[in-house]
């Protein structure tokens, strides 16, 4: 935990100082607070005051005036009391930051009154001094006390003197200016400080793992541990988490009901390792998925579970349409994103995802997403399809995801979808909907497509099925279309136990608090506060979404949607960007997130835009 101790100065220039360190995100310990709170209700503390200063407590209440009176003016009595206030004071923020240490809190500031002479300063990576004319400091003595100038001068010069605050104090701030620019200067120092604080050694990633790693550029930190909707580094830092495991933590991390029963399966030492055989735990999966999502949705699928990576159940879901079919090619949609894997790269249309390949990427034909062009594009598929001059092979299926995720958040209009599952039935070609990422009820319902009502021929699922981030990808299969002979298409971990607890834990979750229902309260409110709060700021700004997967577009305006990105995680939000050149910020929040944190991490966002815009 990197900890700023403030210390000296006027109290507006404190007060300010401690704003910058809340705007960086901070968790902050005001002393002055913990020392008139002390006054009031430590019996201890005024016992020792009134035996040292006679006649100072009447009816367990301190009377400052006659305390003022004693110590004022009496250096000796003076050190007196500071060293009965100051023992209780740092004693108890002693134990808060502990308490905030413990609980994983990020920042603490202390407006620490004897900071650095009473030994708390130990526990401070900085100690910062503010100073301030001394007629602003009358001033804010006069206001807030109600005490006359005369007496505040003497306040003040019982007080340490400014020399001695630079002499002592790692940084010394000048309180000078308007509050704005103040605080503008403590953001500055404080996150510099605070840079130089944390001693992250990253030598070893740097030394050892491959150029390849992405996320870790966006997110510098070393985290170390994660609750639900935060997530915590090395130094104690916490984060708000938006990103949410790119959709694979939709029930939050470490999710208390879905780990007990990781927990109590494994203490009792239930099978880790089993292929594809027989097991307890796949059992009790597929009889909670059949009674919570297929059979209420009148869906008849079989369950394949293929390798642990959703790239895998979309190579094996291309492989059988082929099989089933007879047929080779696939149509894909332009914007589509399906993994890296060679046969789901080749239905990926990003140029710098393709390109990595280093293969020609065969068999697949681009066809335009319905949102990118204004004409009738199931029209044109058919048109490929059926006419012999088109040049193009009539596809073994169509690959598309109901809500396109990483190519920038474009949700497929429910009559556009409808109006494909007929064109595949017409055509005999075979539908399939990659919900990997907005799968899982993300989009609301379980299953993405099912506000069109249709049902694809198959499904791939992965990221949050197994509910706990552990490694899982299921094909759901039409019975007519599921061909493979045994360990066709296979894989050593293709039985994943725990993800089977976690997955069965997942629904009974799931069906226990409503998530539904919940994901739809926030998706409105989400909706709402980017309508109201955040597109406001430019005109250029455009926002689309569905659930709470929603993205607000910076390409009207140019290339900054990454200094909003690394902005959000200065003020402690991770947060990722998707769509061509990055330019869409994405939100994407587990669905358990608690309204108040959902509300902390859109203000973090208009926070963030407004400085970089």
């Amino acid at each position: 935990m990197f900890v700023i101790g403030i210390t000296g100065g006027t109290g507006s220039g404190k007060t300010t100082a401690l704003d910058a360190v809340r705007a960086l995100g901070g968790e902050v310990l005001d002393c002055d607070a913990i020392y008139h709170r002390l006054l009031r209700e430590n019996g201890k503390l005024l016992g020792e005051i009134d035996t040292a200063f006679p006649g100072t407590v009447a009816g367990g209440v301190l009377d400052r005036k006659k305390l003022g009176a004693q110590v004022f003016g009496d250096p000796e009595k003076l050190e007196q009391l500071n060293g009965i206030t100051h023992r209780y004071v740092c004693g108890e923020v002693k134990r808060l930051l502990d308490a905030a240490e413990a609980e994983g809190k990020t920042l603490a500031a202390v407006d620490a009154i004897g900071l650095v002479e009473s030994g708390l300063g130990d526990l401070c990576h900085v100690t910062a001094a503010v100073v301030a004319p001394e007629e602003d400091r009358v001033n804010r003595l006069v206001a807030r006390e109600g005490i006359t100038p005369e007496y505040a001068r003497l306040r003040i010069k019982a007080q340490k003197s400014d020399d001695w605050f630079r002499a002592h104090c790692t940084v010394t701030l000048e309180n000078r200016g308007t509050l704005e620019e103040f605080l503008e200067v403590c953001m500055q120092r404080f996150e510099a400080l605070r840079k130089e604080g944390i001693k992250m050694d990253t030598s070893i990633f740097e030394r050892r793992e491959s150029g390849v790693r992405s996320y870790s550029r966006s997110f510098p930190a070393e985290f170390v541990r994660a609750k639900m909707s935060r997530m915590y580094d090395a130094e104690g830092k916490a984060y708000l988490d938006f990103f949410n495991g790119a959709g694979a933590l939709n029930y939050g991390h470490n999710n208390e009901y879905i780990k007990a029963r990781i927990r109590d399966y494994l203490e009792k030492d239930g099978i880790s390792h089993a292929l594809d055989m027989y097991t307890g735990a796949k059992a009790d999966f597929l009889r909670t998925f059949e009674e919570k999502i297929l059979l209420p949705q009148k869906l008849d699928y079989k369950v394949m579970f293929c390798g642990p990576t959703g790239t895998n159940g979309v190579e094996a879901a291309l492989k059988l349409a082929r099989k089933v079919t007879g047929r080779t090619g696939i149509f894909a949609l332009t914007g589509a994103f399906h993994g890296m894997t060679l046969g789901a790269l080749s239905v990926t249309s990003g140029a710098y995802h393709r390109h990595g390949a280093h293969v020609p990427l065969s068999f697949t034909t681009f066809v335009p997403h319905p949102n990118s062009v204004d004409f009738d594009t199931i029209a044109y598929y058919e048109y490929l399809m059926t006419d012999e001059y088109s040049g193009v092979d009539k596809p073994a299926a169509i690959i598309v995801e109901t809500t396109q995720a990483e190519g920038g958040i474009h949700v497929a209009p429910t009559p556009w979808l409808q109006a494909l599952r007929q064109l595949c039935d017409r055509q005999g070609v075979l539908l399939i909907v990659d919900d990997i990422q907005v799968g899982c009820g993300r989009t609301g319902p379980f299953l993405s497509f099912q506000r069109a009502g249709i049902v694809p021929d198959m499904v791939v699922l992965s990221k949050s099925i197994s509910g706990y981030g552990f490694p899982m990808s299921l094909l759901l299969i039409k019975p007519e279309c599921d061909q493979f002979l045994p360990a066709e298409h296979n894989g050593t971990f293709r039985g994943n136990q725990l993800a089977f607890v976690g997955a069965k834990a997942a629904l009974e979750y799931r069906e226990q608090v409503g998530l539904e229902k919940q994901t739809e309260e926030k998706a409105a409110l989400v909706s709402e506060f980017i309508r109201s709060r955040l597109l406001p700021m430019d005109e250029r700004l455009t926002t689309r979404g569905i659930g709470l997967i929603q993205g607000v577009d910076f390409s009207g305006i140019g290339d900054i949607c990454g200094k909003v990105q690394n902005e959000c995680f200065k003020r402690g939000l991770i947060i990722e960007r998707c769509g061509p050149q990055d330019c869409v910020l994405k939100l994407m929040p587990a669905l358990t997130i608690e309204k108040e944190e959902l509300n902390e991490g859109l203000e973090i966002i208009e926070a963030a835009m407004k400085t970089v815009l």
